[in-house]
């Protein structure tokens, strides 16, 4: 009976030994590890194991910026926002601003932050303050105010350079707010407002020149374009009388030369008639040549497209067939007693 209690007390001590040895961390955070006062090892998330009595955790309130929130023995391994109090910077033309500043930092390597640094927050709080007093009096205020992402990058970079060797690392810097003396940002709203009317003055003033450039190219175009078209009109009219007095040119010549032919047809009628016939048909030719002149001049000067020809001229016409006829029968009669006198 006795030994089964020694077992039942033996099996009781191993579980509690085993139970102390059993540690479990939540995500995002880290335990580290002290084996009688010296750093062993660091226990990430997840099941781990120590050994009982020998091994405890480290005391690390200190390293959290928001301690309330998570164990005394546990590191918070999350990104980290630290709000660092508004501070007064001079710049490098001596003027006074309030700066106000956001961090975001991490803790990379656990056993650093607590072994490297007695106080992790203030020691990147007065890191912070210290570098931006220096960064802000390298800067004029012009350059202060308009060079914030500037001042952030290199803000960041010295403490990143700065806190590796806490197992920190700061992942971004940002001034919310730079803020200058009352009198300061009064003066500096009345030359903004003069600034914004200066411009604006500028900016009419550019408009009006403008107007008046485009409305003066208008009237130099208008002038051209008028001139241009004067030119062309004038140039088109003279084309025009050119073309008309040609034409009437080449009219009177044809018409010249149609009376021309006309009485040169004449002529060789009337040269041919006297040639071969008497005096009654040499007084037949004369008659039509005469009307034939009359007709060809009327048509020369195209006063009308009608010719009236007069009474004894047109019966004469009208007999110049039975004439022809008439000759033509007494040429018969001559060819055939010449034809007899031969035989």
């Amino acid at each position: 009976m006795e030994s089964f209690y020694v077992i039942g007390a033996v099996t009781l001590f191993v579980i509690i030994i085993v139970l102390k040895g059993i540690k479990q961390v939540p995500q995002g955070q880290a335990v580290i590890i002290e084996r009688l006062g010296k750093y062993v090892k660091t226990l990430d998330s997840g099941i781990n194991f120590i050994i009982p009595f020998l091994d405890k955790k480290r005391y690390v309130k200190h390293l959290n910026y928001k301690p309330e929130k998570i164990s005394d023995y546990n590191v918070d391994l999350r990104e980290q926002v630290y709000d660092i109090p508004s501070q007064s910077v001079i710049t490098r033309d001596n003027i006074s601003l309030t700066v106000d500043t956001l961090i975001f930092y991490q803790i990379v390597e656990p056993h650093k932050a607590c072994y490297e640094i007695s106080d992790l927050i203030m020691g990147i709080r007065e890191l912070s303050k210290t570098t931006m007093r220096n960064i802000f009096g390298e800067m004029d205020l012009d350059v202060s105010l308009s060079s914030r992402d500037t001042a952030n990058q290199k803000l960041r970079g010295i403490l990143d350079e700065a806190t590796d060797k806490w197992g920190v690392k700061i992942l971004r810097v940002e001034i919310q707010d730079i803020i200058p003396p009352t009198d300061l940002k009064e003066d500096m709203e009345r030359q903004m407002k003069a600034e914004r009317t200066r411009r604006q003055e500028v900016t009419i003033a550019e408009g009006k020149k403008q107007a008046a450039i485009l409305e003066a190219e208008g009237i130099k175009q208008s002038l051209i374009l008028n001139a241009q078209g004067e030119s062309e009109s004038r140039i088109m009219k003279a084309d025009a009388y050119k073309m008309e007095k040609i034409l009437l040119a080449e009219g009177e010549s044809e018409a010249i030369r149609l009376v021309q032919l006309a009485k040169a047809v004449g002529l060789d009628a009337v040269r041919k008639v006297y040639s071969e016939g008497k005096g009654a048909d040499n007084l037949l030719m004369m008659e039509v040549l005469r009307s034939q002149n009359e007709i060809a001049k009327d048509l020369a000067n195209g006063s009308s497209h009608k010719i009236f020809l007069p009474t004894e001229v047109a019966g004469l016409f009208g007999s110049i067939g039975g004439i022809q006829e008439l000759l033509a029968t007494r040429d018969a009669f001559r060819k055939a007693d010449q034809t007899e006198s031969k035989a």
